[in-house]
Formats: structure tokens, sequence, C-alpha cells
């Protein structure tokens, strides 16, 4: 028996946000797995699949097998271009099948009629649809939702409210205009940490330049990234909350994986590590008074509280600029330590590294001392956390010194290791 679409509505992403981030980035868990250690029901599990699946691509979620075990895996390719198929699980959650029909069928009948009342709407809809019956309690409440989103305006005459659709805000953009802005749009849902947004505008303006303007724009090979990382999607309600708070100064109420109780904090800054994706809040534990790093993707829930910051505002407002004194998150209670590093290479052939060490140095001091040499230094908390950065530049960096931290013994005593496990080097 074929199932009805309607049922694999994601009205609770919760449910579906931890198999879809270990599926994607892990790949090594197995329906036993999920029901063993992350104590999600056989059948509870099955139901979410079937949702994921709704939703994704035939064949993104691969499986195979290891020994009895089928473990499941996203199968994701570079030339996919700036496609994030985890995103449409998320643009497709929390709305139900009347929310669907009021968005379309209102829309509809406005754009036959100039105006309506919610009387006039209640009696045409079962004309073009009868499969699903609307009150005007509840034909209110839509009409007030896709006027609260912009899709309709109201205007009073009289007693009656009239309801008409918005204006169209492309219409005064050209072609070639609301092209570039399309391709614009296709970057920033890419490169930015809070990117749904984008992601809804830029599958909007798609639908609007093909049916308005007659025009299919192919901009997905156009750009190309070499750290997108995908799976941040997932957590954008998370982080929404998080921005929220700060903005409103209010605490927050987390909830994270693995803890019986919630906790409240001051948010106070959201790091986003662009190298290897994971975000992290840096804020103010109110019951202990003590800084704390908490990463995004261990949230389970965060919700802004009612109550303001109040006596804990002067300490959170002392805490600020954490981000400026490490290389990422390490470091809370530290003293800064200074890193020496010395850089190598030919500056005819090589000229990327020195972009390199400008772009992603975290504003690090660099200065010449010969052809093809330069120094860099940086003060900050933990030096250690730069380690795989340094390695990534290969023979040409080498650390001088970096105070206490010794972390140039670290990185010789690495290499000795690997030489040692890997003797045929």
């Amino acid at each position: 028996m074929a199932l009805n679409k309607s049922s694999l509505l994601i009205r609770d992403y919760e449910n579906i946000r931890q198999i879809l981030r270990d599926v994607y980035i892990f790949g090594c868990y197995s329906r036993e797995d999920f029901i063993e250690m992350k104590g999600i029901s056989g059948r509870k599990y099955d139901k979410e699949q079937q949702r994921i699946n709704a939703y994704l691509p035939k064949k993104f979620i691969g499986k195979r097998r290891v020994n009895k075990k089928v473990l499941l895996y996203c199968s994701y390719s570079v030339s996919d271009g700036a496609n994030n198929h985890l995103a449409d699980t998320y643009r497709n959650k929390s709305f139900t099948t009347l929310d669907i029909t009021a968005y379309f069928f209102i829309q509809q009948l406005l754009n036959e009629n100039d105006e309506m009342t919610v009387t006039e709407l209640l009696e045409v809809l079962p004309i073009i649809n009868d499969s699903i019956m609307f009150t005007k309690d509840n034909l209110r409440i839509k009409l007030d939702e896709l006027v609260k989103r912009g899709f309709i305006c109201t205007r009073k005459d009289g007693r009656k409210i009239l309801y008409s659709l918005s204006e169209d805000i492309w219409r005064s953009f050209t072609d070639s205009e609301l092209v570039n802005i399309h391709i614009f749009l296709n970057f920033i849902k890419n490169v930015s940490p809070m990117e749904m947004p984008y992601q809804f505008l830029y599958k909007k303006l798609s639908l609007y330049l093909c049916r308005e303007r007659g025009i299919e724009v192919d901009d997905e090979d156009v750009l190309h990234f070499k750290h997108n990382h995908l799976f941040n999607s997932l957590d954008n309600d998370i982080l929404l909350a998080i921005l929220k708070a700060m903005k409103c100064e209010k605490l927050l109420r987390v909830e994270s994986y693995g803890e019986a109780k919630s906790q409240m904090v001051i948010p106070i800054e959201v790091i986003h590590d662009s190298v290897y994706g994971r975000q992290y809040l840096y804020c103010l534990d109110v019951n202990v008074k003590l800084p704390k790093v908490m990463r995004l993707d261990r949230m389970r829930l965060a919700v802004v509280a009612d109550k303001s910051l109040s006596a804990d505002k002067k300490i959170a407002e002392s805490l600020k600029g954490y981000s400026n004194k490490c290389w990422c998150t390490s470091g809370v209670e530290q003293n800064l330590s200074e890193i020496v590093i010395e850089f190598c290479f030919d500056e005819v052939k090589e000229q990327y590294i020195l972009r390199r060490i400008q772009l992603e140095g975290h504003g690090g001091a660099i200065r010449k001392l010969d052809e093809g040499v330069y120094e860099y230094r940086l003060k900050l908390c933990d030096p250690d956390e730069m380690i795989p950065w340094i390695r990534s530049f290969g023979e040409r960096a080498r650390v001088i010194s970096s105070g206490d931290k010794q972390t140039e013994r670290k990185l010789v005593e690495d290499w000795r290791r690997a030489l040692e496990r890997y003797d045929s080097l």
C-alpha cells in the first residue's frame, strides 16, 4: 500500500535531527545502533527514515553491509554544486495539510479577486477543494499568518476587513538584476551560519523567475566551496533562538543531549569554525556564575526565557571579546601565550601560501625576514589549537616558540610517533 505523503510531514524536527546528523557526518551507524545507543525505538526509527527519504534525493542516503550490520551513510559529491539537500528537510518541517491548502488556495482566490472578506473566502473555498473543511476561526488564523509573513495584506472598510494580495516586491527589478540576486543568494546560503532564510528566498526567487519572467536559472555549477558544511542547517533553529536572546538581552534555557536538567545561560558570543564546521556558544552559566563553551550540535533545545539579564549583565559584559583571545574555543581561563611560526616557501610558485596566512591567520603579525621566509606571531590562550592548521602547511611551517605551552615539542613528538607507526617512511 502506497504511503500517504501527508503522513510524512515533518511536524517535530527534533525527531530526525540526530538521525540526519549521524548519518551525514559519521555514516557508521546501523538501525540497531540507533536503537541501542540513541534510545530510539525501532518503529520510530523506521517512521523517521520514511520521512527523511521523502524529502531527500534518491540514493542520497546509501547503505553498505559490514559483517551483519547495514550502515547508513550520505553519498555526496562536490560536483553537486551548492545544493544543500539537508536544507530541504528543514524547509518542509512544521506545516500541516491545512497550512498548504490555505497557502495556495487563498492566494489563488485573491489573485482572481481584488479583495475578499473572510465570509466570501469561506463560501468559495469548498468549491475549489472540498477535501478539507475550513471554519471561520481557523481560516482567520491562517489569514493572519499569511498577513504576518507578508503574502497578503488587509484594509478596513467600515466594520469589514478586506484581504488582498501583497504587492510584487520584485516588479521593479529587471531580469538581469534578479538573476544576479539569484546568484548572490546561491553564494550567501552556503557561507552564512544562519543559512535557512537565504535558502527560503533562493527557492522562492527560482520559482518567481520561472513562473513570472519565464527564466530558468541554472547557477548550481557557478560556485564551489572548499569548506561547505551543509549540516549546519540542521541547527539553524537553535542558532536563531540564541541570536534572539542576545538581541533582546534575555536569558536562554538550553537542553543538551544526555543531560537531564536544562541550563540557564547568558549568551555572549557565537563562534563559527569555518574549517571544521562546528558552531559554539560562549556563555555565562547563571547558576555558578562561570563562563563556559557549548557546542550547538549538542543542544537538543534552546528557548528564550522571560527573564532579563538583571544583575548578571555586568559579568557577561566583562566576558565579551573571548574569541579574540583564542584560535577557536579553547582556554576560557588561561593566560595568553605568544606563538612564533616561521614559514618558508617559493614566493614565485607558492604565492598562495602567503595569502592563506593572511586570510586564515586570525590577524597575527606577519613580517618578512628574507626572500621566501616570513615570521608569524600571535598571542592567544592555547597555541595547541593551531596544530591542525600548522600541519596543513607541511614542511613550509616551523614553530619557533610558544611560551609555556611548548607547542613545538608536541608537533615533534607527534611526528616521531607517526614515524614509529609507519616505519616504512
